[in-house]
């Protein structure tokens, strides 16, 4: 317990140095100085999707009906809402602190361990967050845009994010072998159903665009940026549109 301690308290320090530092984003800023390391990280990203994700997506689909799809999704969620209910804590958001907590705790026992999403019905539906977020609220600019092998778009704050998301999730410590492999296993289901769900906004933007890359990185930023800065105006504009005229 010491050794996880000292590993969250020697990620966190850092962060809060980094933010004294760093200034906030300019709305706009499309600067992209990893361009030529990000685009063979899209190609490779791309291929994946081509070959593994789509396919598999239609096949999950197809075997699994709508209800099993939606217990996997709503297990996979479930599971999530304690990572959530940490980065609410560090946010200092207590309303979604009590929110995620009603809802974790309806679902994971009425709702039979999240299976099912009883949570709804009362009216509290808590949004999801993430660490990205969380240093957002602390004042971490989101740094540079990057592609990364197998989760795709984000950016250098962001990135940072997902290694603090693995080591703050609480579920992680205490799951046993078996009953991770099942929660891992809901959440490829979850992956594949919202990929199939997304098929057609997904296959627009990587195979039916001029310049896929630009357009995953625009529709990222514009959507990231919203989600953290919802009081924010900005007007989604596509440089490459003149090119499909």
């Amino acid at each position: 317990m010491k050794l996880l301690y000292k590993s969250i308290l020697f990620f966190i320090v850092p962060l809060f140095i980094l933010s004294a530092c760093s200034p906030s984003f300019k709305l706009g800023n499309y600067d992209d100085p990893y361009e030529n390391v990000n685009r063979k990280s899209h190609e490779i990203n791309k291929a994946i999707d081509k070959k593994v994700l789509r396919p598999s997506s239609k096949v999950y689909s197809k075997v699994f009906g709508e209800k099993p799809r939606n217990a996997i999704s709503n297990f996979s969620e479930n599971w999530g809402l304690p990572k959530d209910l940490v980065n609410y804590t560090l946010q200092g958001d207590i309303g979604n602190v009590s929110k995620t907590t009603g809802q974790f705790l309806i679902n994971s026992t009425i709702g039979i361990a999240g299976v099912f999403d009883p949570s709804e019905k009362f009216g509290i539906n808590a949004r999801g967050t993430d660490f990205g977020e969380t240093m957002h609220r602390w004042g971490v600019s989101e740094g540079d845009y990057v592609e990364i092998i197998f989760l795709g778009p984000s950016t250098e704050r962001d990135a940072l994010g997902k290694v603090g998301d693995l080591v703050l999730d609480p579920v992680g410590f205490v799951l046993n072998p078996w009953q991770s492999r099942l929660r891992t296993t809901a959440n490829v289901g979850n992956v594949l159903g919202n990929r199939d769900a997304l098929g057609s906004t997904i296959d627009s933007v990587l195979y039916d665009s001029a310049d896929s890359y630009s357009q995953t990185k625009l529709a990222y930023l514009q959507g990231r940026r919203f989600r953290l800065n919802p009081e924010i105006s900005e007007v989604y504009t596509d440089p490459y549109d003149e090119m499909d005229e």
